[in-house]
């Protein structure tokens, strides 16, 4: 830290050492590179002094920030308007600093030969110069920028503005300049000869809004969003993928320096023969838009470049008429779960298949949402048994808790004894068995053991036959058990309450429907008959026998 002393003199009195990696660039832009110092006059109060301090120790720490990051190659990118822009922020900085005593008329005439002078080196003609579609070649490009920035103190005014650019928004900013400059230098000469008319100049340049760097690359944006927003592991694990893929198309770029046509680039590249175009859009998109808009709104980012970006989806040709279960696949899932299971499959497996099916088709619960149950939510209230769907046990996908009657069918099975067998903890999984993941890193949950319960439910639905690419063997239920709650007239507002599904507008979310009134309503809706193609299974028979 800088200390703040007096001098022999009695002046107030400061220093600070210059780092040597970037004493050279230094020493280019402000002509020292050893240290700057800080004086006061004596005369002045020590809170004044320590104040003037402050603000002298933020400004040459920010030109030593800028100076490293231009030296390490780092720096903001420009886009075409923002280097206009930046020379237009050069110009009125140049202006500034020399028309008060801007000299002889010759000096900014000699300035003007010295830049002019590089064509003529390198044997550049006035034709050339004239030919609009000409461009200099590298070697002539380097030389003319090398002596524009030196002419033009370039170090310095970057430096003073704190600003570091990298190598090709400083290549851009300098092409934009050539021409300003030679501007800059007729003006500086009429202001030697005592003219001190207004510039118009200034007045064709857009204002200069840099773009902040957010100190985050994609990857390290999705990062700060798990932590601060804690979404469902699913949904973490879903989108990793797309962040990952973010990050190896951008690398350490600055999320806020992600432009709309490199995300367009990005979503475009993104749709493959293995990832559809649909995938792109409902998922990946929608992953990026979601973490982008929360970085926006939290101020992290300026913009969002995902938000207008779409991917043109093509119209899919679908030859099933329903997204629920067609009578024969009721039967066909039903009537499996009746079935004797393989000797060798885990006893919550059995369980699973056995008893999930069912429970979803008597209330259209989200599978995932049953493969969490324990046995403490299902419970008895006002006489009526029902289970109790809670964040508590796993995830929900509104996060709101809601308890469904039980359908008096179930209870007939046996379903009350099975759960009064297995005890208050988790029925369709091995209570000792637990989620893998990296516990220092939220970006990697892992797979809960409900979650895996549930896929292993899908994919044994698959293997008995069910297995139209167009459906979804869990999620079906839903759509079965809402048809037919249509079909027996239990209302949409019931139906709605046991399956969890969102009120469509404000005033459905009043005076929802009590679990008497769910109960009532589910009074109405048909049994399933299905019989079994083999022995029935007993409702503990080998239940919960592991260890």
């Amino acid at each position: 830290m800088t200390t703040l002393t007096r001098a022999p003199n009695g002046d107030w009195f400061a220093r600070k050492g210059i780092p040597k990696d970037i004493r050279v660039a230094y020493k280019a832009a402000f002509g020292v590179s050893q240290e700057e110092r800080f004086r006061r006059p004596a005369a002045m109060s020590q809170g004044r002094a320590k104040q003037e301090l402050r603000d002298w120790d933020a400004t040459i720490s920010s030109r030593i920030e800028a100076l490293r990051a231009k030296t390490n190659g780092e720096g903001q990118s420009l886009t075409q308007r923002q280097s206009i822009a930046l020379v237009g922020e050069w110009y009125a900085w140049f202006i500034q600093k020399h028309q008060e005593n801007p000299g002889p008329a010759l000096g900014w005439d000699l300035k003007r030969d010295e830049l002019e002078g590089v064509y003529s080196r390198f044997g550049v003609s006035d034709q050339d110069l004239e030919d609009p579609n000409w461009e200099p070649p590298p070697v002539v490009k380097k030389r003319l920028h090398q002596t524009l920035s030196s002419l033009a103190e370039v170090p310095s005014f970057l430096a003073a503005k704190n600003i570091a650019l990298n190598d090709e928004a400083s290549s851009l900013f300098l092409d934009a300049l050539q021409g300003d400059f030679l501007s800059a230098l007729a003006t500086l000469r009429r202001r030697s000869e005592g003219d001190y008319r207004p510039d118009e100049r200034p007045k064709v340049f857009p204002e200069f809004e840099v773009k902040k760097a957010s100190g985050l690359t994609a990857w390290g944006l999705f990062e700060a969003w798990v932590k601060e927003k804690k979404p469902r592991p699913q949904t973490v694990d879903r989108w990793r993928a797309v962040f990952l893929n973010l990050q190896g198309q951008f690398n350490d770029k600055d999320a806020n320096e992600i432009t709309e046509a490199e995300a367009r680039q990005w979503a475009k590249g993104s749709v493959t023969e293995e990832r559809s175009a649909q995938t792109v859009q409902e998922v990946w998109l929608n992953a990026a838009k979601t973490v982008f808009r929360w970085g926006k709104e939290t101020k992290t980012l300026d913009h969002n470049p995902f938000a207008e970006v779409k991917i043109t989806v093509p119209n899919k040709v679908r030859l099933r008429e329903t997204k629920a279960f067609t009578s024969q696949e009721i039967q066909t899932i039903l009537a499996a779960t009746l079935q004797e299971p393989p000797p060798r499959l885990s006893a919550h497996y059995r369980a699973t298949r056995r008893w999930v099916p069912w429970i979803c088709a008597y209330s259209g619960a989200r599978a995932g949402e049953i493969t969490q149950l324990r046995g403490t939510d299902v419970v008895k209230r006002d006489g009526i048994w029902a289970i109790r769907l809670t964040p508590e046990a796993g995830t929900i996908k509104t996060g709101e808790a809601r308890t469904v009657p039980i359908h008096e069918h179930l209870i007939e099975q046996g379903f009350l004894e099975f759960v009064k067998a297995a005890g208050d903890g988790p029925l369709f999984y091995h209570p000792s068995a637990r989620r893998k993941s990296q516990a220092d890193d939220p970006t990697k949950p892992g797979q809960s053991q409900a979650v895996k319960t549930r896929n292993h439910l899908a994919e044994w639905v698959r293997e008995i036959g069910v297995d139209d690419p167009e459906l979804r063997p869990n999620h079906a239920w839903r759509h079965t058990f809402k048809q037919i709650a249509d079909r027996c007239g239990i209302s949409e507002r019931a139906s709605d309450a046991i399956t969890g599904h969102a009120p469509i507008n404000e005033g459905r979310a009043y005076g929802k429907p009590t679990l008497a009134d769910m109960g009532e309503a589910l009074k109405r809706f048909p049994r399933y008959d299905v019989r079994p193609t083999k022995k029935l299974a007993t409702a503990n028979e080998g239940a919960f026998d592991e260890k």
